[in-house]
């Protein structure tokens, strides 16, 4: 009887220790999970916390043909001579005196980019049914464990085949190239500024803008923000019919005396391409949020 009463408590204590083992891993457990962005940033990653505009630290980053190609059509419309990415892929603009052409609009917008709190990471998705042209996503926020520093990152997810499906006008194709579409992304990540997703006859803030840069470039400005969208005969008759998306720009010119629109057509087929998504309000109003605080910081 006394072995067994001995044997009983034995087990029992077993049983406890085994328990208090068990949720020791499992608390080890939880904090990892939870510390898991700030582990993988702080040690591989020295320029999380750092914000700008750059390309992807991940799998999703731009080749160097991409990132070529982003540079062309951002300098195309702000004229910064020394303008590159640099060896940790972050945007740098060089002596910002140096540039030639290009628009004063957009030379402001991106010093405001390179300047941002948060971090706008290129990101490529290619043959996206999610993204129409680009489109910033919901950010991911960051924090270091030891240093107690945050920031939010904001994917810009740029789906390069959607810009090869473009038809229509050379001046309106001119004025929605790959420039254009991130500068309108930056629009919204450096500046807060909202679409207008609810008017289909409306231009929305952010659009607003990036007009200002095309009327400065002596370009035709886009006229809706949403596109309109009707059906249209197929590439094959097999095909049937197909519902084509289309977007109008016009600019103001002198003829015989007399100022006429002159309009410009922009179509692709919108099943091939995909939705407009727009950002979030929650994320807009971290943006505005953020810019609120550094120039309180600043004291502006």
């Amino acid at each position: 009887m006394i072995n067994y009463v001995r044997s009983i408590t034995a087990f029992r204590q077993v049983q406890q220790r085994f328990s208090v083992c068990v949720c020791i891993v499992a608390t080890i457990c939880a904090a990892l999970c939870a510390l898991l962005p700030s582990m993988l940033a702080a040690p591989g990653e020295p320029f999380r916390y750092r914000g700008g505009l750059r390309n992807s630290p991940n799998e999703r980053a731009l080749n160097a043909k991409q990132l070529d190609a982003v540079l062309a059509g951002l300098r195309g419309k702000a004229g910064f001579l020394e303008m590159r990415f640099d060896e940790n892929g972050f945007l740098t603009l060089g002596d910002r005196t140096k540039f030639s052409g290009g628009s004063a609009t957009a030379r402001a917008l991106l010093e405001a980019a390179i300047k941002m709190p948060h971090a706008v990471d290129l990101e490529s998705h290619p043959y996206s049914s999610l993204v129409a042209f680009a489109r910033l996503a919901t950010p991911i926020a960051y924090q270091h464990f030891s240093s107690g520093k945050k920031i939010d990152v904001f994917p810009l997810e740029i789906d390069f085949s959607d810009l090869s499906k473009l038809r229509g006008d050379k001046q309106a194709l001119t004025a929605f190239d790959l420039g254009f579409v991130i500068l309108h992304e930056l629009g919204h990540a450096a500046l807060g500024l909202r679409d207008a997703a609810g008017d289909p006859q409306g231009l929305g803030e952010c659009e607003a803008l990036i007009n200002r840069i095309r009327r400065e470039l002596n370009l035709p400005e886009r006229q809706t923000y949403i596109a309109q969208t009707r059906l249209a005969p197929a590439a094959t008759v097999s095909q049937g019919s197909t519902r084509q998306a289309e977007l109008i720009f016009a600019r103001a010119v002198e003829k015989q005396g007399r100022m006429q629109m002159e309009k410009f057509n922009l179509r692709w087929e919108a099943a091939t391409v995909g939705p407009i998504v727009d950002l979030p309000a929650q994320s807009l109003a971290r943006i505005r949020n953020s810019k609120a605080m550094t120039a309180s910081a600043s004291g502006q």
